[in-house]
């Protein structure tokens, strides 16, 4: 049996199945642009606004902090960015901290060279980090003309740890100092009185005080477990070192520092008291400055003033470093004596 139907009514199943189709994928089509375009619109607004933070953030604008709209990546580089903005306006203000304990520490080194007739003393302190450990002092005897005591120190370590020992040691060689006493007794009180802040933390600091005496003719020095100081001798071309017995200061409360004494008979002469920063200091190959640079430096300009000779040796340990950075507190005093030295009496 034959069954005639007309084409439209026979294929109208399909037609409607296909116009059906149309619509179902045309919406279908239409939502998922719509979805996409959401999703992306939403990233898009999500990462321009990270993008704005960054460059207020590189314009100073620390520790601003976004709201976190998201797990996924987005969320998480946003967590990540207000991690680093934070981490930025600590560093920040420690960085502000560091600055101002710097400026403090500046302030308690002498400020100008000590002078006098026959005498030229100049210093300098350059440290590794923003903070150091070493220290140095002129300070001129209150009775005696052409007289001057010249502290140099070393305590261990860098950083605040040490700049605040090397304030205590300071405050306490100045008020020491303001009294009557010998270099001996001085640095016994000192020790002893040292010795109390530091009985905890183990702390130290080597010193070398010298007291430089033209009325008396004499150089009196304690060696506190430092260098031996150096002296060389324009007239002779020779070499001399200032030595003694001696441990560093704050390690044992009862140890008895002694005073040791030369008579100062001959002019001129220039003295060098450094840190060990000076002599170690290392240039690329590993290799130290070493002390018989120094010496040839001061041999080589003994004819400049203190002040000129201390650029001379600082200029040339730079030049030695090359690109290493400096790893060690660099200190440095001159000290240089000339003129005929006459009996007081």
């Amino acid at each position: 049996m034959v069954v005639i139907t007309p084409g439209d009514k026979a294929l109208q199943p399909i037609i409607q199945f296909r116009k059906t189709f149309f619509w179902v994928s045309g919406a279908g089509i239409l939502f998922a642009l719509l979805l996409i375009r959401s999703a992306t619109g939403k990233t898009t607004r999500a990462i321009r606004r990270l993008s704005e933070a960054a460059n207020r953030l590189a314009h100073g604008h620390f520790g601003e902090e976004l709201r976190i709209t998201s797990r996924d990546e987005v969320g998480e580089l946003t967590q990540n960015f207000n991690t680093m903005s934070r981490q930025l306006q600590e560093r920040l203000r420690l960085q502000h901290a560091m600055n101002l304990a710097r400026e403090v520490q500046q302030n308690l080194l002498p400020h100008s060279s000590f002078s006098s007739e026959h005498m030229d003393v100049y210093g300098v302190s350059l440290y590794c980090d923003e903070t150091g450990g070493d220290y140095f002092d002129l300070l001129p005897h209150q009775e005696q003309k052409e007289t001057v005591n010249i502290i140099v120190g070393d305590v261990v370590g860098h950083g605040i740890g040490a700049a605040l020992l090397m304030a205590t040691i300071r405050s306490l060689m100045r008020c020491r100092l303001s009294l009557s006493g010998t270099p001996e007794t001085v640095i016994n009180d000192v020790n002893r009185l040292l010795c109390r802040d530091t009985a905890e933390s183990g702390n130290f600091i080597t010193l070398f005080h010298l007291l430089v005496n033209r009325q008396k003719k004499t150089l009196d020095w304690v060696r506190c477990g430092h260098d031996p100081t150096i002296i060389y001798h324009p007239g002779t071309g020779h070499f001399s070192e200032l030595k003694g017995r001696g441990l560093a200061l704050g390690i044992d409360p009862d140890f008895q520092y002694e005073e040791n004494s030369i008579p100062l008979k001959q002019a001129p002469q220039i003295i060098l008291i450094g840190s060990d920063g000076v002599w170690e200091a290392e240039n690329e190959l590993g290799e130290s400055f070493g002390k018989e640079r120094v010496k040839t430096l001061l041999a080589n300009h003994s004819h400049l003033n203190s002040k000129e000779i201390t650029r001379k040796i600082t200029d040339e340990i730079k030049i030695f470093r090359q690109s290493v950075p400096q790893q060690d507190d660099i200190t440095l005093v001159i000290a240089k004596i000339e003129g005929e030295i006459h009996d007081t009496a």
